[in-house]
């Protein structure tokens, strides 16, 4: 989805100077999840301008714990438009904000790849998940990563569904399931999943899952254009293992989706 409302005029924005200055993630079993796609490190209200400091000062102040990031560019044609060279998007977040990182590559495009990033602190493994597309379209995938949080093996994915066909993010949702459901591990996952919670694929989820959003009574939009707008970035996450602390979504304009934010206690 790249149509941005360049005035955004409905929606009452965030500021970061709001943001809490003693984070929560401090506290030994409390862990912060941001999921946010980044529109391929470009500004949407500048074309040819980075967003990426903007992005990285966000996520600083924030504090998370994981960072999902959706739309990342790595060593393409694209990215040496708007930053002079090819630049890999996860690597310059990842220097700038200090955490280690994983990208899985959904597909090759302009000369380098195209895909999904987390941010984190301590890994134990990582894993790039390649996702069903039935009804064509383009290739997608899961970043994958288990991360020791508190003590405890965790592990989170980060994605980003099909934009096209209701089969493929039907499938691509399945898959996700039935990957997750083998792990022996408490889980968290979300992303960008192009639909709404009015949508056949939502109601896909079995109880086990718990959408942060809808727990938390916040339905606020987290995309916005000159076509359309409403709430299909998501963190989901397994409520017999989390208790949500916070949800929130923070209406700033550095891409054409918001980033969306979940604390959890860990149980």
């Amino acid at each position: 989805m790249k149509n941005f409302l360049q005035v955004i005029s409905l929606i009452t924005l965030v500021s970061l100077p709001i943001l809490t200055p003693i984070s929560l993630s401090a506290q030994e079993n409390i862990m912060k999840v941001l999921s946010y796609n980044v529109y391929h490190g470009e500004d949407p209200l500048n074309p040819g301008n980075s967003n990426l400091d903007s992005i990285a000062d966000f996520i600083n102040q924030l504090g998370p714990d994981l960072v999902l990031l959706q739309e990342v560019d790595s060593m393409t044609t694209r990215s040496a438009s708007i930053y002079g060279v090819k630049t890999d998007l996860l690597e310059l977040l990842a220097l700038k904000t200090g955490m280690k990182s994983y990208f899985a590559k959904a597909m090759d495009y302009a000369e380098g790849g195209y895909g999904e990033g987390i941010l984190f602190k301590k890994g134990i493994s990582s894993e790039s998940i390649i996702l069903p597309t039935p009804a064509g379209g383009e290739p997608r995938a899961m970043a994958w990563v288990e991360v020791e949080i508190a003590g405890k093996q965790i592990g989170v994915g980060g994605t980003h569904l099909c934009h096209q066909f209701e089969d493929n993010r039907a499938a691509q949702v399945n898959a996700i399931l039935e990957f997750t459901s083998k792990k022996e591990i408490s889980v968290i996952w979300g992303g960008d999943l192009n639909f709404k919670p009015s949508d056949p694929e939502y109601s896909q989820f079995p109880s086990k899952w718990s959408d942060a959003a809808r727990l938390s009574n916040n339905n606020l939009p987290t995309y916005s254009s000159s076509n359309d707008s409403g709430r299909i970035d998501y963190i989901w996450f397994e409520s017999d293992q989390f208790e949500l602390v916070e949800y929130q979504v923070f209406q700033v304009n550095y891409s054409d989706h918001f980033p969306v934010v979940a604390t959890f206690k860990i149980k």
